[in-house]
């Protein structure tokens, strides 16, 4: 039996629309369930247009990743297109000779002086002795001894919030492939100005000459706009709503206490 065919006049169709986009919402804005991601009709848009994204479609993914990691300012930086520059950190420390096992407690070389995304760790072992380039096949031995040094290392994040990444000793090799390669430590995580890196160091063999130095190195990313680093949490959800994101209220009062 062949199907019946459902048309509309253009009154009929306008009406339809104006059902779908929750034009007789109530008038105090949101329904009680909009929060973080809220659905389009949520704000009289019409589902499946981008609305309530800030008419950014795909590219509100990169937003949306910044609000679940924490950082309003970042996200706002995300939905500006503002360009995303790379900065370096290192961590430092030199074993001066062969009796020295342990450096603690390292800090990082730099400050952070706003909301950084911190995605990649880097280290090597730098053979700055006697022995270095002593013959043409030192480089290799020093290359492989990145590798098998058995130098382990914490890390901790100090500031406010403090807490620690790797609390007891870790090969250097698994801590920076847990960052790095298919892994990715869950995309990067974000380090606010009031918290600085610190690590320790301790080679579980003894190290075969000396001085040698060990660099990790991590690789963040920074907005290229002065006006974020004294921007607030909650000045940043504002221009995001404005922009037409949907934000929740419980969001909002966790970021802004």
């Amino acid at each position: 039996m062949e199907q019946p065919v459902i048309t509309f006049t253009p009154e009929q169709f306008h009406e339809l629309l104006k059902e779908v986009s929750g034009s007789d919402r109530p008038a105090s804005g949101l329904a009680a369930s909009a929060g973080l991601g809220a659905s389009a009709a949520s704000r009289g848009g019409v589902p499946g247009l981008g609305c309530g994204d800030g008419g950014m479609g795909p590219l509100a993914t990169g937003v949306y990743s910044m609000l679940a990691a924490g950082s309003p300012r970042l996200a706002l930086a995300k939905a500006m297109g503002l360009q995303l520059a790379p900065y370096m950190v290192n961590v430092r420390a030199t074993f001066p000779d062969t009796a020295t096992s342990s450096v603690p407690d390292v800090g990082s070389d730099v400050k952070f002086t706003q909301d950084t995304l911190v995605d990649t760790m880097i280290y090597r072992i730098e053979n700055q002795s006697a022995t270095a380039n002593w013959n043409v096949f030192q480089a290799q031995s020093d290359w492989y001894y990145n590798f098998q040094s058995s130098i382990e290392a914490t890390l901790d994040v100090l500031g406010a919030p403090r807490y620690a990444v790797a609390p007891k000793f870790v090969p250097l090799a698994n801590l920076a492939d847990a960052f790095n390669g298919d892994s990715r430590w869950g995309g990067g995580w974000i380090l606010s100005y009031q918290q600085q890196l610190k690590m320790s160091f301790n080679a579980k063999v003894t190290i075969p000459t000396a001085p040698i130095e060990v660099i990790v190195s991590f690789r963040c990313w920074i907005p290229v706009w002065d006006e974020l680093v004294q921007m607030t949490n909650r000045e940043a959800i504002v221009r995001l709503r404005e922009a037409g994101f949907d934000i929740s209220d419980q969001y909002a009062a966790r970021c802004c206490r």
